[in-house]
């Protein structure tokens, strides 16, 4: 742990290193700690001998200055005895299972490098939100390469075997060689990001080199072009040298084009424009271009055609956070910098242009019955577009079929920078103000700007899901009269069945059954719809040989509930086994099923007729043949 004028949070980082749970798993003395005072002025010395004081595991070095912290991490590593080496900046601290966990990661694994899940405070910082046990610095998923610090665990062996140092006196990103040997030179990398480990923090006071610029252009280009070498002689022209380039011109070079650029004195201007323009004519390709939008590419254009004017224009958009306009032309979209279709500066359209960086965004939040439609909320929005006037529809997409029918997907409201949006499907009149037809619909979000045009499948977030509310009786064109939306399998998209279930329940069930003395069967059900329906129950004996049915008007209505009721005369069963069945009609979609029996059979004593639940659940009636009575006379 390098130390230089750290005092406030000196002892916060070295309480996280001493509470680390390694230390009671596996025994104090299995770790060795190593802080280097590279000559601190602010008490951090004195703080370091005090713990050292108390804590045999401690071990302090005081040092001059050496003007960086890759002097103090040299001597560090002169000094280290471990299998496995971690780098922590005094300014930050760990998670107090991170050791443990990254240790027995590696070990696992057998990988000789291992990133634990940052959290940066006050500062952005890399994200790794799943555990992976092995992978390689060329493996664009997850992103090793975005992590360039060291503030992450090493097997010593490599760093020996390698001769890996840190150059002296660099202020900033003299880490960046050190780790991009590593991962290129590891038998393997890890990632524990399931747990954070690594609590990176900003200085309240705004003290760090970091956050005060880092180093002079000359020294800082100087340190990234020999990153950028490395990379060029280790990885040929492509596709993945093209992803890890961008990668420094987006955090190393262009950064330096920020707020701070403009109050730069004339002369570290140039020299930052100049050490850029090396980096570019060595580097920037047409794959590279393609990673970045307007911003980027104006500002490589600039600095490789010396308009500095016009870079001076350029810079200080969008660091207010609202980004220049956009202006969608048939199927290209531009941001509208400074010089666009300027004659006089001739800057490339495609300097402009964001088409490509036009992605969308869906999102399924919620489902539900209203009124009788199917109310669908969620989002569905192209990025980079900002205000531009665009457009989103809700998609029903036959499956087996070439028909679809689209509602609008409407804004309602704005939750932060995301939209609240709705869409209303009235299903009884969706199909060219008639009723869908019966088959398997896929719900398909639609976005326009202009001639720009995405789709895609409405999913819950990553991670969480979305309850369906069930099927409804609605009119459906050659089919049963039900809709039933529902989450597809595997991929969980929302979609509708018309004309089935879905293997959900039905949407009639039975509230109350009742046989009376009269006797009759009386029956109330409860119809998940708002259309008009008719609903009759049937009796049928089991043989088929004879049936009776009576209508179940509508009682009460509710919203998208109503409730029939009504009673079957039973004086003219038959003997033999009896099945309820309810048969549902909407317009011209009828559907007959079982009934299903109640929680509690409500029944009089009726001679010879018993109701009863089917193992299935359904409601049937038993009645007994009549007993026949014999006389006999007496003669005299």
């Amino acid at each position: 742990m390098p130390v230089f004028n750290c005092r406030p949070s000196l002892e916060r980082a070295l309480r996280s290193v001493r509470d680390q749970s390694i230390g009671r798993s596996i025994g104090p003395e299995a770790m060795e700690v190593i802080a280097v005072d590279d000559g601190s002025t602010d008490g951090s010395a004195a703080e370091l001998d005090r713990w050292a004081a108390g804590w045999p595991a401690l071990k302090v070095v005081h040092q001059p200055n050496s003007g960086g912290p890759g002097g103090p991490r040299n001597t560090g590593l002169e000094r280290a005895t471990g299998e496995y080496v971690f780098f922590l900046d005094a300014d930050d601290r760990l998670g107090a299972e991170a050791l443990e966990r990254m240790v027995a990661m590696a070990d696992a694994n057998g990988t000789d490098v291992v990133i634990g899940r940052y959290v940066g405070i006050g500062r952005n910082a890399p994200r790794f939100d799943r555990d992976v046990p092995r992978t390689t610095v060329l493996a664009a998923d997850p992103p090793v390469y975005d992590s360039l610090s060291v503030l992450k665990l090493f097997r010593r062996s490599l760093i020996e075997r390698l001769g890996l140092r840190f150059p002296q006196g660099q202020f900033s990103h003299e880490d960046q060689l050190f780790a991009a040997r590593a991962y290129f030179e590891a038998d393997g990398i890890s990632v524990v990001g399931e747990y954070d480990c690594y609590y990176w923090i900003d200085r309240e006071d705004g003290t760090s080199v970091l956050q005060r610029g880092g180093a002079g252009a000359a020294r800082h280009f100087a340190c990234i072009g020999e990153v950028m070498r490395y990379i060029g002689d280790r990885v040929p022209p492509g596709a993945d040298r093209d992803r890890l380039m961008a990668r420094h011109f987006l955090n190393e070079i262009f950064s330096r084009f920020g707020r701070r650029y403009p109050s730069l004195d004339p002369a570290e201007q140039a020299a930052t424009r100049d050490g850029a323009r090396l980096l570019l004519e060595a580097w920037w390709t047409a794959g590279v271009a393609k990673r970045f939008g307007a911003r980027g590419r104006l500002i490589a254009h600039c600095v490789l055609n010396g308009l500095d004017e016009l870079l001076a224009r350029v810079v200080p958009c969008g660091l207010d956070g609202t980004p220049p306009p956009v202006a969608v032309e048939g199927a290209r979209a531009f941001q509208l910098y400074p010089g666009f279709r300027d004659a006089a500066l001739a800057v490339p359209e495609t300097c402009y242009e964001i088409t490509h960086r036009v992605r969308q965004r869906r999102r399924l939040d919620a489902v539900e019955w209203n009124e009788g439609r199917l109310r669908v909320r969620g989002y569905a929005f192209l990025t980079e577009l900002g205000a531009w006037d665009q457009s989103a529809r809700l998609v029903l997409r036959q499956r087996d079929g070439a028909a679809e029918y689209q509602v609008p997907f409407d804004v309602v409201a704005w939750q932060g920078e995301l939209p609240e949006m709705v869409a209303d499907l009235d299903l009884a009149t969706l199909a060219g103000g008639g009723p869908l037809p019966a088959g398997r619909w896929d719900a398909v979000a639609v976005m326009r700007a202009g001639d720009i045009m995405r789709e895609g499948v409405l999913l819950p977030r990553p991670g969480g899901t979305v309850e369906t509310p069930g099927a409804r009786v609605v009119p459906v064109k050659g089919g049963a009269p039900y809709a039933t939306p529902y989450l597809t399998t595997g991929t969980g998209a929302l979609a509708l069945h018309c004309g089935g279930l879905a293997g959900g329940p039905a949407p009639v069930s039975t509230v109350a059954a009742a046989l009376t003395r009269v006797p009759a069967l009386e029956l109330a059900l409860a119809v998940r719809t708002a259309a008009d329906v008719e609903v009759t129950a049937v009796l049928r004996r089991r043989d088929g040989e004879a049936e009776i049915e009576a209508p179940l008007p509508v009682r009460r209505r509710s919203g998208d509930d109503v409730e029939v009721t009504g009673r079957l005369p039973l004086d003219g069963l038959t003997p033999g086994t009896w099945d309820a069945w309810c048969r549902v009609a909407v317009s011209e979609s009828v559907d007959e099923r079982r009934l299903r029996a109640p929680e509690r059979l409500q029944a009089a004593a009726v001679k010879g007729i018993e109701p009863y639940s089917t193992e299935k659940g359904n409601l049937s009636l038993k009645v007994a043949p009549r007993r026949r009575i014999r006389m006999g006379f007496i003669r005299s």
